[in-house]
């Protein structure tokens, strides 16, 4: 009976040990807690829902370095700033990723279709500290790089 026990005890031992031994996990940047006026962050403040009222963005949360807002039309919205970054180092790879070149206003950078996944687009334009992204997060029945295009056209005039 006794054997019986130390081979349980022993097998969840080690069972508990596996569960320690995985990969690192990665640190996620921290979330503002949801409001209904855009956190304080640098790229909540370049963009203003207000300011394209023909896909009834409103707010919903932001982290460190992006702003996400939602809409019942067009999909979430993600407006991103990176330092020191380029378009094709702030792009994930998806497949199926179809980048071209695009300038908006007096800055250049990258159309990227399916940014996100199929259906997806986004606008990645270099500014002097680093990049600024929009990206529509969800399929936009087809508009989802018009849509991506009409954010940045609306925060272009405000990158540095």
């Amino acid at each position: 009976m006794n054997t019986q026990r130390l081979a349980v005890l022993v097998t969840a031992l080690g069972l508990s040990g596996c569960a320690m031994a995985g990969p690192p996990v990665k640190t996620v940047e921290p979330l503002v807690a949801p409001s209904t006026t855009p956190a304080d962050t640098p790229a909540c403040r370049l963009f203003d829902p207000a300011d394209l009222t023909g896909h009834r963005f409103y707010n919903g949360y932001a982290s460190a370095s992006s702003c996400i807002w939602l809409s019942d039309d067009s999909g979430s919205l993600s407006v991103s700033l990176r330092d020191g970054s380029t378009p094709e180092k702030y792009l994930a790879k998806p497949d199926g990723l179809k980048t071209s070149p695009i300038t908006v206003g007096g800055h250049s950078g990258l159309l990227a279709e399916n940014s996100r996944g199929p259906g997806t687009c986004g606008v990645v334009l270099t500014h002097a500290g680093g990049v600024a992204a929009a990206e529509i997060l969800t399929e936009a029945g087809g508009r989802s790089c018009e849509i991506a295009q009409a954010v940045m056209e609306v925060i272009e005039p405000k990158l540095s």
